[in-house]
């Protein structure tokens, strides 16, 4: 009868166990580097570091149980808790293990935590709000990924607010500059001086006068003082010191404005929008000698600044 071979003669000396631990050593020794590589997907698998610890700690106990000599003698100790054989070489290695895989994974669990924007946005999203680039006005954001969107709060409501703060308006070149008060350098916007005139706000006035000729009126006397009046001057009698007179429209021919100065006296008449002096510069209303009066008229052109 022929001699069974060494392989042969090891195959029948595996029994039963021996093959179950055989296989749990080849299945938790793959287990343990697949489930580290999910980590490390386009869309990671996080699969906590104690799993495969544990099934780390399996195969290398299972293989020290069985074929390399046992572990009778191996004793582990954690507080009041003594463990010892194969039962303390598991714990120890599953808790090294645990311990090493534990700095190949840092932040996945927070970077696969889904986003909410109520939750993960410092400062609060009560404090804010997205303007546009160009115009400042208050845009509605869109996390389509998440399904997420948040929305400003309303024009009335932002106007209340920005009614509460003060600006400091600064004077920079032909522009007016408006800084926010409670945000240093922060340029809110620029206002044309003329939007400020047309409030009536100036820092200076200036005045001129675009004279006529002076001319000597009789008692009763029309005459044109000047090309750009619109309207030419009638006297319409003298009497107890003062000087009767009315303007006549040069294109109706119809009287505008009447009135009276008192000697050497002068007013001001609104014309058309624009504003005009009448002045008596000399007067002489003798009846016994030629009575006269010598009349100014001229434009007031206001230059506000």
């Amino acid at each position: 009868m022929t001699e069974p071979s060494l392989e042969e003669r090891i195959v029948r000396s595996f029994t039963a166990e021996d093959k179950v631990i055989v296989i749990s050593i080849v299945i938790t020794l793959l287990l343990s580097p697949l489930l580290a590589a999910l980590w490390y997907l386009d869309d990671p698998i996080v699969v906590p570091p104690p799993i495969i610890a544990i099934f780390l700690g399996i195969s290398v106990s299972a293989l020290l149980y069985r074929f390399l000599g046992g572990v009778q003698n191996a004793t582990l100790t954690v507080g009041a808790l003594k463990v010892t054989g194969t039962a303390a070489v598991l714990i120890f290695i599953a808790m090294w293990s645990n311990d090493e895989l534990r700095q190949y994974v840092p932040g996945i669990e927070e970077q696969n935590k889904p986003f909410d924007i109520s939750q993960h946005v410092i400062p609060s999203m009560q404090n804010w709000y997205a303007v546009d680039k160009q115009t400042g006005s208050p845009i509605e954001l869109d996390f389509p990924v998440y399904k997420q969107k948040h929305f400003p709060p309303k024009t009335e409501e932002i106007n209340i607010l920005r009614k509460k703060r003060s600006l400091d308006l600064k004077s920079e070149g032909d522009e007016i500059v408006a800084y926010s008060n409670n945000g240093g350098s922060l340029v809110v916007g620029v206002v044309e001086k003329n939007e400020i005139n047309k409030l009536g706000f100036y820092n200076d006035v200036d005045v001129e006068f675009d004279p006529n000729r002076v001319v000597s009126f009789t008692p009763s006397m029309r005459e044109d003082l000047g090309e750009t009046l619109p309207f030419e001057v009638e006297t319409n009698g003298f009497a107890e010191n003062y000087t009767k007179f009315s303007f006549i429209s040069k294109q109706t021919d119809e009287v505008i404005f009447k009135g009276s100065i008192y000697l050497r006296g002068a007013r001001v008449v609104k014309i058309e929008n624009k504003f005009y002096l009448i002045s008596v510069v000399q007067v002489n209303h003798n009846k016994e000698d030629e009575p006269y009066a010598k009349i100014y008229v001229a434009e007031i052109k206001v230059t506000l600044k």
